[in-house]
């Protein structure tokens, strides 16, 4: 194992827009999402441990943000149920196959 600041030791920097197009895009066709980035994933991951009682601090750090109100005015989205609601029967309805449209 090599250390940072040892002769050995190679920096690798990760080639976002590579990784954008051979992993995410792939990730969003396969789970048939319209995008996916790395701001809907850590958008998703504050509004995540929002829900789940994490605290402000906790997402901060996670996210790596230098100020709270970055990750609460940014990053955490609070959902509303009846907003929630209304998007999931969108959805449901939204991915209805033809064929069992006219099942009647």
């Amino acid at each position: 194992m090599h250390f940072v600041g040892s002769p050995l030791f190679i920096q690798m920097r990760l080639d976002t827009g590579n990784y954008r197009r051979r992993v995410l895009h792939k990730l969003a066709k396969d789970l048939e999402l319209p995008k996916l980035t790395f701001q809907v994933i850590r958008r998703t991951i504050a509004t995540l441990a929002q829900k789940k009682k994490g605290t402000v601090k906790d997402v901060q750090g996670l996210l790596r943000h230098s100020r709270a109100a970055t990750t609460t005015d940014v990053y955490m989205q609070e959902i509303p149920e009846s907003v929630q609601a209304t998007v999931n029967a969108i959805n449901a309805e939204l991915r209805v196959k033809p064929e069992e449209i006219h099942a009647d």
